[in-house]
């Protein structure tokens, strides 16, 4: 009896082992450091390693893919109402699939400190739980800041505004510029944006336009500049990367507000060149004319000596040392 119980016992302990080898899981990040009010990107991988195929959908408001969160202490992280709900995937045998998602909207991530995540997946029958991975919020180093008030929308009264900072943050390889856009009176932060690699050499020139956009221009490499202009929303309007080789680009800002860069050439977006009417038809080359011919390039045969000149004397005493075929007297 007891070998019949421990039979079954083992058999039950068997089913959700056998169910978990049909999927593997695992996530990662680019980064494993990332500033306060910073995207959180991360991608879980799911692999079928049964031999049929896995259908992944939500069911009855419960997402197939989650996310597991704890801080350096144990605690969990809860999620926030605005949930994270995956796409449906369906994975044939020994197919792959990456989902990337952020994880700031959705969870409660706006504390610096240690966190650990793992990728759960309950979906098709199947249960599957990542290796856990972990990163590290901490703050960026404040070098610029300033509050602007945006033009006033045509039917509202009330002006807004909107402080920028920029900030340092080194990784292990590169030290990084970001930009922050918050509204200070309101608690509130849009966002913390990654603008690029960054090379201190010199400070980033920094102007707002007329219609409270901020234009950062900053060294991104040895002979190469980057700008960027940023809405107030916190979303990228223009990225454009120049070269100084011939001039240094530089911020200008017109008397009516407008802000553009002078200088530089564009490397990036790469600028398409269209040909112009002449340049599809050139004209022909000139033909130049021959150089002229000394008298030592002449081609033309010699003229031929006057009658009675000793030629071979005097070739032998142009070409060598003259020799006396003479009869000596004794």
């Amino acid at each position: 009896m007891r070998r019949t119980i421990a039979f079954v016992f083992l058999a039950v302990l068997g089913v959700p082992l056998v169910v978990r080898a049909q999927l593997a899981v695992q996530v990662a990040m680019d980064r494993d450091t990332l500033v306060l009010f910073e995207s959180i990107p991360v991608v879980a991988t799911v692999r079928n390693y049964s031999g049929h195929t896995i259908e992944l959908a939500n069911q009855n408001g419960t997402p197939w893919l989650s996310f597991l969160i704890s801080d350096d202490g144990g605690a969990t992280i809860s999620p926030l109402e605005d949930r994270y709900i995956p796409e449906p995937v369906t994975l044939a045998p020994g197919q792959t699939a990456s989902i990337r998602a952020n994880l700031l909207p959705h969870y409660d991530l706006r504390q610096l400190g240690v966190f650990t995540v793992r990728a759960v997946v309950n979906g098709g029958g199947t249960h599957a739980l990542s290796a856990p991975f972990q990163f590290t919020i901490e703050n960026g180093r404040e070098i610029w800041k300033q509050t602007i008030g945006l033009p006033i929308a045509e039917g509202r009264t009330n002006e807004e505004y909107r402080t920028y900072s920029l900030l340092l943050h080194r990784t292990n390889y590169d030290e990084l510029l970001y930009v922050g856009i918050q509204d200070e009176a309101h608690d509130l932060v849009y966002g913390m944006m990654p603008l690029g690699p960054y090379i201190a050499i010199g400070q980033p020139s920094v102007r707002t336009d007329n219609r409270g956009h901020l234009h950062v221009l900053f060294r991104s490499g040895p002979r190469s500049l980057s700008y960027d202009e940023i809405r107030p929303d916190a979303s990228m309007e223009k990225r454009v990367v120049y070269t100084d080789v011939l001039s240094l680009p530089q911020l200008v800002a017109s008397t009516n507000g407008v802000v553009s860069v002078v200088g530089g050439d564009q490397v990036y977006p790469h600028i398409e060149h269209v040909m112009t009417e002449d340049e599809l038809r050139p004209p022909a080359p000139l033909i130049a004319k021959p150089p002229k011919k000394k008298h030592w390039w002449s081609s033309s045969p010699p003229k031929p000596a006057p009658p009675g000149t000793n030629t071979a004397s005097t070739a032998s005493a142009t070409n060598g040392p003259t020799t006396n075929f003479g009869v000596h007297a004794e």
